[in-house]
């Protein structure tokens, strides 16, 4: 059960994330709080903490960088005096809680870029039909949607239950007859959103299942340990801020310990392990291995013959 300290972190962290659109009602559905005036007491104790707080005429909650986040300059990475201001709130939480929490805030720069995008024409159009759909659970048509995984640009029918604009994705039940399964789909691979004249027929196919540091859902999962330098790490985390929660210092100086479960494809993996092989060791399991080989060989296969003094 949440805290009342870890929910005010919470709340202060999705504001961060999704300035000027969210009333208290989506607030209080977020945290799991029945009343508003829950969500009125937590403002109150992040406003007594020195964090300035403000809401626009269609009480739309915001926070204003004064009084210790002159810096944040409305989705400014944060300063050093600012996550220390907001360390020693999560110091009053439980070890583990404040270890959630601490990393989501070392992510929080990432969030806040995608905050940045997705108060921008057309993103927020997108999000604004997504978040309809919801609400009157219509389906909805990803025109021209960009697959990572398949490779392909083409239209997807989907049921969208959730919009986390903080990680530029939304969940979604995949209605197509090879999918039909629930999914994230990344905001900035929709060309645009269409809204269908036709109600959802498998919610109770909607569930939240997690992603991993790819931002991918897959039943199946492998335990995948790495050992990265510092180049490796920034790429990592840069591109994927998730990965964060798996990564601890690692035993010799400038190097960190990537441990946590990935897709059992180790889609998103398999092109950053590529990019930087001179920068990680690779120390299990060994099926990530036999695709690594795999993929090197394909690479050889394919470019190989042409390079003069190849094998």
């Amino acid at each position: 059960m949440p805290t009342p300290t870890t929910n005010a972190v919470r709340l202060l962290l999705r504001l961060l994330a999704a300035p000027g659109r969210l009333q208290r009602k989506d607030l209080a559905e977020y945290l799991g709080v029945p009343k508003l005036d829950t969500v009125t007491g937590y403002i109150n104790n992040l406003r007594e903490a020195g964090i300035d707080i403000q809401y626009d005429q269609h009480y739309r909650y915001y926070v204003v960088p004064r009084r210790g986040f002159k810096e944040l300059d409305y989705l400014a990475p944060l300063s050093e005096d600012d996550k220390t201001r907001l360390k020693r709130l999560l110091g009053q939480l439980p070890t583990a809680e404040a270890t959630q929490l601490y990393n989501k805030l070392e992510s929080l720069y990432d969030y806040q870029q995608l905050g940045l995008e997705a108060l921008r024409e057309p993103e927020l159009e997108k999000i604004n039909d997504i978040e309809r759909a919801c609400k009157e659970k219509r389906r909805i048509l990803l025109v021209g949607y960009r697959s990572r995984s398949g490779n392909d640009v083409r239209d997807r029918k989907v049921e969208a239950f959730a919009v986390e604009p903080e990680r530029g994705m939304i969940r979604a039940y995949d209605v197509a007859a090879d999918k039909r399964r629930t999914s994230f789909f990344m905001l900035s691979r929709i060309e645009r959103v269409t809204l269908l004249d036709e109600f959802w027929m498998c919610e109770q196919e909607h569930y939240y299942r997690q992603a991993d540091a790819f931002n991918i859902v897959m039943d199946k999962t492998e335990l995948v340990h790495l050992t990265l330098k510092v180049s490796a790490y920034n790429d990592l985390v840069e591109r994927h801020p998730q990965a964060r929660q798996h990564i601890v210092a690692g035993k010799t100086v400038n190097t960190y310990d990537f441990q946590g479960r990935v897709n059992a494809k180790y889609i998103g993996l398999l092109p950053f392990l590529l990019a930087n092989w001179q920068h990680v060791e690779v120390r299990g399991p060994a099926s990530l291995l036999v695709r690594l080989e795999e993929e090197i060989g394909a690479l050889r296969d394919r470019w190989g013959g042409g390079v003069r003094g190849s094998p």
